[in-house]
């Protein structure tokens, strides 16, 4: 186990709990940026246990006050850690999304420790450790966190592990809903050699749920087509293609026409909203704004029609939101109130309190029926 704390042993005397003391005329302790992690942490440091001394030096760090920041520490089993070239279009890609911050930019900045091992990710943690099944999928990695990781970082930094499977099943990975624990699973026992986009794309994916979004945004309807993110298991594992020729990884940043299964209007695609990205349907890609063949039967067909267009046995709405609208940046409440004395300092989950478990059915066989594995 190692981890180590930035500057941990810079005392300052006006410390209280989680951070430095708040003037008693701010009511409300200051988020400028809406990240969850209070201004003065971000511009002085946070002090866990309110003894007075700096435990995790966010400045250091490169936190920003007025610019969203999102702090992932990353454990890793032999072989399995993405390469730095993958966590570099990780990163940008949290950089790229259109998220408008306090200073004028955009963007949110993502911040990943894996340790010494990439010295541009090293942030004091993040460790190998050994190659073990994780039977009980992200409960485990949860478990593993009281084990290798500082406990100050509990309350704000995300976690997770670069794995090789969990349980008995072939899943990409697994990630709590709303909370700050998650796993990536595409190693060689099930996945073989995972390609780059896999990695970046189930990464990203996993991240999101941990920030509140589903597997179609706001809801768990999976597969479709309008529904331009990461999130969705079409766009998981290659991306979201663009008219461009470029391929995005990220979350969706435009909300696109809801598509109502009992009426598709197949001349006019995902609507005019769609236009600029490649939509998949039935294993091909179709410009999105123009016409696509739904159900497959060869035609383009000017009538409205009735289509199961995501496969799920179910005649519905199919909605495709704004994912930068509903992401839940995800830091433990802090008790300060409006006081400025110390109180207890944030405790651990329990067991019984943990937050909702998304299951993944991204398996392995999936990807190959979907063409991004080669067949066994």
């Amino acid at each position: 186990m190692h981890f180590s704390r930035k500057l941990a042993t810079t005392a300052v005397a006006v410390l209280a709990l989680t951070g430095l003391a708040i003037p008693a005329a701010e009511a409300t302790p200051s988020d400028t940026d809406g990240d969850k992690i209070l201004d003065v942490w971000e511009t002085q440091g946070y002090d866990f246990d309110g003894d007075g001394t700096i435990d995790i030096d966010f400045p250091a760090l490169g936190a920003n006050p007025y610019q969203k920041d999102l702090f992932v520490e990353m454990d890793y089993m032999p072989g399995e850690l993405a390469t730095e070239a993958e966590l570099d279009v990780i990163v940008q890609t949290f950089a790229d999304m259109p998220v408008k911050n306090p200073d004028g930019t955009t963007g949110i900045n993502l911040h990943l420790d894996a340790g010494s091992i990439y010295p541009k990710y090293d942030l004091g943690g993040g460790n190998e450790i050994p190659h073990q099944g994780l039977a009980e999928g992200a409960y485990d990695a949860w478990l593993l966190r009281g084990e290798h990781s500082d406990p100050a970082r509990e309350p704000i930094f995300h976690y997770m592990i670069w794995g090789d499977y969990y349980g008995d099943t072939a899943s990409s990975g697994q990630g709590y809903y709303n909370w700050r624990v998650f796993i990536v699973t595409v190693g060689d026992t099930y996945w073989g050699e995972a390609s780059s986009s896999i990695r970046i794309g189930v990464f990203i994916h996993e991240l999101g749920h941990n920030l509140g979004l589903g597997h179609g945004g706001a809801d768990e309807i999976n597969y479709k087509p309008n529904y331009m993110s990461v999130m969705n298991y079409l766009y998981t594992l290659d991306g979201i293609k663009k008219t461009d020729g470029t391929t995005s990884f990220g979350y969706s940043y435009r909300a696109i026409t809801t598509l109502n299964e009992k009426v598709v209007m197949e001349t006019k695609g995902l609507s005019k909203k769609a236009q600029g990205f490649f939509a998949t349907v039935n294993g091909q890609q179709w410009v999105a704004d123009q016409g696509i063949d739904f159900n497959g039967d060869g035609t383009i067909t000017h009538k409205p029609q009735t289509i199961d267009v995501n496969g799920d046995g179910v005649i519905g709405k199919l909605t495709a939101p704004n994912d930068l609208d509903l992401l839940n940046f995800q830091v433990e409440p802090h008790p300060l109130g409006s006081s400025t004395e110390v109180s207890q300092a944030p405790q651990p989950r329990q067991p019984g309190t943990l937050p909702e478990l998304v299951s993944n059915e991204l398996t392995a066989e999936v990807a190959r029926d979907l063409g991004h594995l080669p067949a066994e």
